[in-house]
């Protein structure tokens, strides 16, 4: 591959949950660990060890406790305060190897080289080994021409780990084309299932066989998606290298109780936190919203939610205060919550985002807007903590709280829980 041209890389955390508790629980190596769902419902973290014990993703945790139990399977809940500082430190240390990096989601992110002279599946593998030092990440990282073919690069390099240590690079056409072989047509980025089910008709089955066909036709047939996942496979990058992700045109924040809740200063609560939280998402992607939308779920008869109120309320003009958002919902709150109903989740979205920069406000139906107020806020909760100031709605109470019974200490941001060495 020419110097000049740009490769990319996707590099993974392997059970990023798991990892993240054993990185301050270093007797958990070895040993069975799982990470629990929101309530402690279902299992979405497994170390290698659980694995081989039969235990599978998604499984309730009631339906595997037998074996838990008797195999003294380590159970967390899950921390999601934990998981996400540790994922801005992998990727600070992914900005030190490379010109760009564009996380992907929590415990994958993609990189960019352009202009390395170096043997780049030799940095990658000093990559594996700065992040093991300094966090304890295991990682493998997938190498290629392009974002999709990366990304088939990183199947390989988790699925043959003993022999790959780790490090796949496609940018060999040989290689290529014996790992696209290899790939069911189900399996490649961008392809859905049903997608895949016409693909099938069509006689592709493989990722190769996508490789290989033509192209113009299969836009036709399909979207320009398709065209470009086709000339991705072959190496030619048509997918945008993005460092910050698009700002939402929605936002949404919404937790099931631990337990039904049917007092109105409870759901408040509850309300008033999925707010609050939502408007500092608006305020990190530097954006207003002219509507909020406050919902309930009842108690659920047979797997459904029977009871589902909602309402939405439509402010005079967009802004990202979030005490304007709290007076609003406060009043919505009151118009759809029926006494003595029981209700077990609550949510709140945010709608008719707009771009804060350069917004100009309507001279008549001015909506006071305190940024300086709110800039202050943000900074002081991100310097000492989620929630050390916050609006005196959100209560203290929590009686709306998730269940999180084996939930590990917050180590990287709280003063109490940073550990001790003596």
């Amino acid at each position: 591959m020419s110097k000049h041209q740009a490769t990319y890389a996707l590099c993974d955390v392997n059970s990023f949950y798991v990892s993240c508790e054993r990185m301050f629980r270093p007797d958990l190596y070895g040993k069975p660990v799982i990470v629990l769902s929101n309530n402690d419902g279902c299992i979405i973290a497994l170390s290698d060890e659980a694995k081989a014990l039969g235990i599978q993703m998604a499984t309730p945790y009631f339906e595997a406790r037998s074996i838990i139990q008797k195999h003294k399977v380590i159970c967390f809940s899950s921390n999601y305060g934990l998981y996400g500082d540790i994922s801005k430190r992998f990727n600070w240390v992914l900005e030190q190897h490379c010109d760009q990096v564009a996380s992907y989601s929590v415990d994958e992110s993609f990189m960019r080289f352009e202009g390395f002279d170096d043997d780049l599946t030799q940095r990658a593998q000093t990559i594996r080994s700065e992040l093991w030092r300094t966090l304890s990440l295991p990682v493998c990282i997938g190498l290629g021409p392009t974002k999709t073919l990366a990304k088939v690069a990183n199947h390989f390099a988790k699925k043959h780990k003993a022999t790959t240590h780790g490090v796949v690079d496609l940018s060999i056409p040989k290689i290529r084309e014996w790992a696209l072989k290899q790939i069911a047509v189900p399996k490649i980025w961008g392809i859905g299932r049903q997608l895949s089910k016409k693909l099938i008709m069509q006689g592709i089955h493989t990722a190769w066989d996508l490789h290989n066909a033509d192209y113009k036709t299969l836009q036709r047939l399909f979207s320009v998606n398709m065209e470009r996942t086709i000339l991705e496979l072959r190496g030619q990058p048509c997918l945008t290298f993005s460092e910050l992700p698009a700002p939402k045109k929605s936002i949404l924040n919404s937790r099931s109780f631990g337990k039904p809740l049917s007092t109105y200063s409870d759901l408040k609560e509850a309300v008033a936190h999925h707010t609050s939280r939502c408007c500092e998402k608006l305020r990190n992607q530097s954006s207003l919203a002219s509507s909020i939308t406050v919902f309930l779920y009842g108690q659920r008869k047979e797997l459904v939610y029977y009871n589902r109120p909602s309402i939405t309320l439509q402010l005079p003009e967009p802004t990202d205060d979030t005490s304007i958002f709290l007076q609003a919902v406060e009043q919505g709150l009151r118009r759809i919550v029926k006494p003595g109903e029981s209700y077990k989740k609550a949510g709140v979205m945010l709608n008719g985002i707009v771009d804060s920069r350069g917004y100009q406000p309507d001279i008549f139906e001015a909506v006071p807007q305190r940024p300086e107020l709110m800039q202050s806020l943000d900074k002081i909760n991100r310097r000492y903590g989620q929630d050390t100031v916050k609006f005196g709605s959100l209560g203290f109470a929590k009686n709306w709280a998730m269940r999180a019974n084996s939930c590990s200490p917050h180590y990287t941001s709280r003063w109490q829980d940073i550990l001790k060495v003596s």
